[in-house]
């Protein structure tokens, strides 16, 4: 792979607890009436005012926010991943890219999970691989 590519999907790791707070304020912002439709485009026309299900506008919002999309399509990619490895390899993710972000390098994160750091550098890289695969990147 790439190392533009890797450092991109890497950055999407780091950033996957963001991601999920941002997509939740989306699906807020959008269940709760910060939408850009407006129900009555010409005030005080009765002919011209538009009848619609608001919950189906909602909907369908939710499901055609093109930035929502891809946010929810990448933090799957991730947690899919994530979820399919062993704890070993889990605990080492959580360290790593969730727990303490660039606080441990790779002799420290070695030392705290006992493994060897090639073992360890070696996990990452299945794990960031799976994930650019998941996410159509590979």
């Amino acid at each position: 792979m790439e190392r533009h590519k890797f450092k991109y999907i890497e950055g999407e790791i780091y950033r996957l607890h963001d991601t999920l707070k941002e997509i939740k304020l989306i699906e807020y912002e959008i269940l709760h009436g910060y939408s850009n439709h407006s129900e009555d485009p010409q005030a005080g026309r009765t002919s011209v005012r538009a009848i619609s299900d608001t919950t189906a506008v909602k909907a369908t919002e939710l499901v055609e926010h093109k930035r929502l999309k891809r946010m929810r399509e990448k933090t799957d990619a991730i947690l899919k991943a994530y979820n399919n490895l062993v704890d070993e390899k889990k605990d080492l993710i959580k360290l790593y890219y969730w727990d303490r972000p660039g606080e441990l390098t790779w002799d420290g994160v070695s030392k705290e999970l006992n493994l060897g750091r090639a073992t360890a550098i070696r996990w990452r890289n299945a794990f960031v691989h799976k994930v650019a695969e998941e996410m159509g990147e590979k």
